[in-house]
């Protein structure tokens, strides 16, 4: 660790903090980890209460001027429906200027002199919001017909993959593989182009399904159309003009992720076979392209030591039970480093040989009774909702309620490190706990190819 205690580089610069040590930063003793937690909640409670209107409301409402135990932070964190608390029709209305006023209640960053006015689509919003200030806005999927904006930042996604470098290839650049769009603003295409620059180092060296951009319009109209067919309304949906004059570039987009999978692997195996690579996905589209490469008799493609990331399970169906042994041997690795991550906080916790997913030190853990809400013990073995703190949040308040339902061992693993554990095979989801901003619920090719589909289908 640095020689000088600064809860503040600790929560937001861990690899300065511990001196790049990943084994440092996961063998803390639980009481010395959850003391300097503590004092980082603090300082960023004291410094956000008053700037993030948002939780000036929930601070004031319930009587809270600071904090004297991590638990103390627990009615302070958000429920997913904040990030998506704007009316609807501020998106089919083209009204940014208004949506940036709603942003700015989450937000310390000054938005009065981002002008929004005039925009006709969600993708040149986000594109001014990442060209004025160091937001970098993070959208779900928006498959309810809605779309959440989380306001994450670019040294948030710099530092988390300074840090996933360490576990990957901390002595040299690596070829980085992302098996979708090679732009895009989705929770899980905000972390593919971090992982991009800071593990590939140059753009040669991101090799992507599609070229292209993965546009923020496209998902929103497609997850509109979808819940529309599902209350049989959809002859009511509005479809705006300028995306229908975009239908050319949907239907690239579409053989390009949809029958352009077994293309993708050919290339990777003619130009990366034998090579380091890293990869991160989700489950599913990882089996897609083992099972590409399978049809194209592609085994053992890269080289034994590259790292695939997959996160998430699948949202394409159930797979099949030995789907990750058809990954291995595709890719011809003998492990997949499993992750668990979401896009509401910024961190991927990795899996280690015992079988559990450990939580970064800069996330605050909490277990909630899913009836009650109340903190559940921090001892023991527990299962419950799974609830964050994310200190290295400083420009927004960190704190999320997901929906996931995990059981959490708080003890020392025997793998030898002491931060709390998830289990691996326990996570699931709580029913209508608003599973669409979930990074695993970011497009894959799968749920591409079939909102496009439909998509088009309604441009016809």
């Amino acid at each position: 660790m640095t020689g000088e205690h600064d809860p503040l580089t600790f929560a937001g610069n861990p690899v300065e903090y511990f001196n790049g040590s990943r084994l440092a930063m996961h063998t803390l003793p639980r009481g010395e980890l959850e003391r300097l937690q503590l004092e980082a909640a603090r300082l960023r409670f004291a410094a956000l209460r008053d700037r993030v209107p948002v939780l000036t409301t929930m601070a004031e409402e319930q009587g809270i001027t600071e904090l004297r135990g991590l638990d103390d932070a627990a009615p302070l964190l958000f429920p997913h429906t904040v990030y998506k608390s704007y009316p609807a029709s501020l998106l089919t209305d083209n009204r940014f200027d208004r949506l940036t006023r709603w942003l700015a209640r989450l937000t310390t960053v000054d938005l009065s002199e981002v002008d929004a006015r005039g925009l006709g689509s969600i993708d040149a919003w986000l594109d001014l919001v990442d060209e004025r200030t160091p937001l970098r806005l993070a959208h779900s999927s928006g498959t309810t017909g809605t779309m959440s904006f989380l306001p994450h930042t670019a040294v948030q996604y710099d530092r988390l993959y300074e840090m996933v470098r360490l576990d990957v290839t901390p002595d040299a650049d690596v070829d980085v593989v992302w098996p979708s769009f090679r732009t895009g603003r989705s929770g899980i295409a905000r972390h593919a182009t971090a992982m991009g620059q800071q593990l590939g180092g140059s753009p040669d060296r991101f090799h992507t399904l599609h070229d292209g951009h993965l546009s923020a319009d496209v998902m929103h109209l497609a997850g509109r159309l979808r819940a529309a067919a599902a209350r049989g309304e959809l002859d009511r949906v509005r479809v705006p003009a300028n995306l229908a004059e975009r239908r050319a570039e949907f239907e690239d987009a579409l053989d390009a992720t949809g029958r352009g999978m077994g293309e993708f692997v050919q290339r990777l195996a003619d130009t990366l076979g034998g090579r380091r690579i890293a990869s991160l996905s989700t489950w599913d589209v990882f089996h897609g392209m083992a099972e590409a490469g399978s049809g194209r008799g592609l085994r053992g493609v890269f080289s034994p030591d590259s790292v695939l990331l997959p996160g998430g399970g699948s949202k394409a169906g159930v797979l099949p039970e030995d789907w990750d042994r058809g990954v291995m041997a595709f890719a011809g690795v003998d492990r997949l480093a499993y992750v668990y991550a979401m896009v509401e906080v910024i961190a991927l916790n990795m899996l280690c040989q015992d079988n559990a997913y450990h939580v970064e030190p800069w996330l605050v853990l909490y277990l909630l009774d899913p009836d009650t809400g109340r903190v559940l013990p921090r001892r023991g073995t527990v299962t419950g909702r799974a609830a964050f703190l994310d200190l290295s949040a400083d420009l927004f308040w960190g704190g999320f309620v997901s929906g996931d339902r995990v059981t959490v061992t708080w003890e020392p693993c025997p793998c030898g490190r002491t931060t709390p554990r998830l289990h691996h095979g326990t996570v699931g989801r709580f029913g209508g706990a608003g599973g669409d901003d979930k990074i695993t619920c970011a497009a894959t090719a799968s749920a591409l190819t079939e909102t496009l589909e439909f998509l088009n289908g309604a441009l016809v």
